[in-house]
């Protein structure tokens, strides 16, 4: 597997009796790798913001043109069908709720009446029910 990493720390013997200057060494390679890590990701961070800002305008853009054009040009065949279908299901529904409530009106009145006839019929029977029991009495 091959890296193309650029080094310039190279490492001349694998091993050596002074351990405190080899870790000195490490310490310091390490010190530029991170530094390089470091200046690459910085970039990375410029870059993507800048690709980010540039993205948004160019969605914005993408966003007002199309609302732009919606607003101006006329609307195709289709959608004034539609838009007027659903005018006339609106109407109709609103047609609906007030013959609903006509009927409604009509029911109670209606039965109004009914409970008006019925409190006159019961007591037209109970006048003459009294009388037949009256003119019971009267023949015993």
């Amino acid at each position: 597997m091959s890296s193309s990493i650029d080094s310039s720390v190279k490492i001349t013997k694998p091993f050596s009796s002074d351990t405190d200057k080899d870790k000195q060494d490490l310490l310091l390679d390490a010190d530029l790798y991170k530094d390089k890590l470091e200046l690459q990701w910085s970039g990375l961070k410029t870059d993507a913001t800048e690709y980010g800002k540039k993205a948004l305008i160019i969605g914005g853009v993408v966003a007002t043109t199309y609302v732009v054009m919606n607003a101006i040009l006329p609307k195709s065949k289709k959608e004034k069908r539609a838009e007027a279908q659903e005018v006339v299901a609106f109407e109709q529904a609103q047609a609906f709720k007030a013959g609903e409530a006509k009927q409604k009106s009509k029911f109670a009145v209606g039965a109004a009446v009914q409970s008006l006839a019925w409190t006159l019929a019961v007591g037209w029977a109970r006048q003459k029910l009294k009388h037949l029991i009256a003119d019971e009495r009267k023949i015993e």
